[in-house]
């Protein structure tokens, strides 16, 4: 599909997508999904390019968590859930019937709304996924952990207290940890779901900075109800409504001369 600037005709979304020039790293087509009988996405067609951040907005309920959740097949655990069309990761699909799931978690990051570092220490939180495959070697534990922490920009502020339990950190940095236990094996895709809704302005600011570092290491996609803030981190932003994409494209261009009627709308306050 030509996404410089086009215009679905089967859902009338509207398509003005920033190039990363390496290529798409997941190609979403023709992506639908029912709870039982209510249909929450509508035949949703993106692709995200690597290496760039793309913002998913919309008003609540309007399948923004549910796509970023597709990606890494969360919604599995969902009863009752169906699903038509395909999410390719590098043109494999990651919902073929012989899929592996666990490795296709592997290779995908996730940062949830609110911290959730597990009970141990700073140290055992970041190098957990490392631990789960199996590494024991205690160099290459200790290099991950301090690599992860330096990308989450932690590591000065933890470095002297690798051992005491994460659960002391403020909340900004419990955030700042999980997004380096996310980033320590290494993943493609970095998905993150509305990760500053429970921090202060100052954490806040804090994560989008880091966002920003992240770009270009990592394909980033980030669920934010917080439109100044997907203007700020994003290079490309959809806007999606009842479970449609309306608009997909260039944050700029999205934020300040949008194509579509409903996409002006929303950026500016008339309904949402």
């Amino acid at each position: 599909m030509n996404m410089d600037i086009a215009t679905s005709a089967r859902e009338d979304t509207v398509y003005h997508v920033k190039r990363g020039g390496a290529g798409a790293v997941l190609d979403i087509e023709n992506l639908s999904l029912w709870y039982g009988q209510a249909q929450a996405l509508h035949n949703v067609t993106m692709p995200m390019e690597k290496g760039l951040v793309t913002a998913l907005i919309g008003p609540s309920g309007c399948g923004k968590s549910t796509l970023l959740r597709c990606i890494n097949r969360m919604n599995d655990l969902v009863d009752g859930l169906s699903i038509a069309g395909s999410i390719k990761l590098h043109g494999e699909d990651i919902y073929a019937r012989d899929a592996d799931v666990i490795a296709l978690r592997k290779r995908m990051g996730m940062v949830f709304q609110k911290p959730n570092p597990f009970p141990m220490s700073i140290f055992q939180n970041v190098v957990y996924p490392l631990k789960v495959d199996g590494v024991r070697d205690k160099t290459v534990l200790e290099e991950t952990c301090e690599r992860a922490l330096r990308s989450a920009a932690l590591w000065n502020e933890v470095k002297d207290r690798l051992d005491q339990s994460a659960l002391g950190l403020s909340g900004g940095q419990q955030q700042r940890l999980c997004i380096a236990r996310a980033v320590a094996a290494d993943p493609e895709v970095l998905l993150m779901d509305e990760p500053c809704s429970a921090l202060d302005p100052i954490a806040t600011a804090k994560i989008e900075d880091l966002i920003s570092e992240l770009t270009g290491h990592y394909t980033i996609i980030i669920v934010t109800h917080n439109m100044q803030q997907a203007a700020r981190v994003s290079d490309n932003t959809a806007f999606m409504y009842l479970g449609r994409l309306v608009e997909y494209g260039d944050t700029e261009v999205v934020f300040q001369t949008p194509k579509s009627g409903k996409t002006q709308d929303y950026v500016t306050g008339r309904f949402g």
